[in-house]
């Protein structure tokens, strides 16, 4: 009987295990072309990052962030990000009334890694801008995030003071 058992239980294990075919989930999406057109600036958050690294808190008012959309005209700021035959080519920003959120006004641009892009890197002429990706737009979600922080090189270990996070929506 234990033999017969043995068997049985080998069989269900040999024939159970077959592969399984999967269905394509599409072609894949090119990272760098979803970041091409024209930004609007729907959201802007600071984190002071002293407080956060230290764990300061005031229970009726958060300390550590602050949601500055509202405090100036930054839905104002607009960004084009212009692409030449699939790669990065020219940007141009518009402030409007918004605060300079980035400096540079047109320029090229470029990003760190083409399949896997983390900073993109602004110039124009001598001066440079680099912002982090937080997020790459998708067709069903199409916002860009970006950071970008402040530190305090007074010292030999630059200390990271704010940090500001930026959501663009697509127009």
């Amino acid at each position: 009987m234990k033999k017969v058992s043995l068997l049985i239980m080998a069989c269900t294990l040999l024939f159970a295990c077959q592969p399984e075919k999967y269905k394509s989930v599409g072609t894949p999406i090119d990272p760098v072309a979803t970041l091409a057109g024209t930004w609007s600036l729907s959201k802007v958050t600071q984190t002071d990052e002293n407080a956060k690294n230290n764990g300061y808190s005031y229970d009726p008012i958060n300390v550590q962030t602050a949601d500055l959309t509202t405090a100036f005209p930054f839905t104002d700021f607009k960004l084009t990000l212009n692409l030449a035959s699939g790669v990065p080519s020219t940007f141009t920003t518009v402030p409007g009334k918004s605060p300079k959120v980035i400096k540079l006004t047109s320029g090229t641009w470029t990003v760190d890694n083409a399949k896997t892009p983390q900073i993109v890197t602004l110039v124009s002429g001598k001066d440079t801008a680099t912002v982090t990706l937080g997020s790459l737009p998708l067709s069903a979600t199409p916002i860009l995030k970006l950071a970008a922080t402040k530190s305090d090189y007074s010292t030999t270990k630059p200390k990271l003071l704010i940090s500001y996070s930026y959501e663009f929506s697509k127009q």
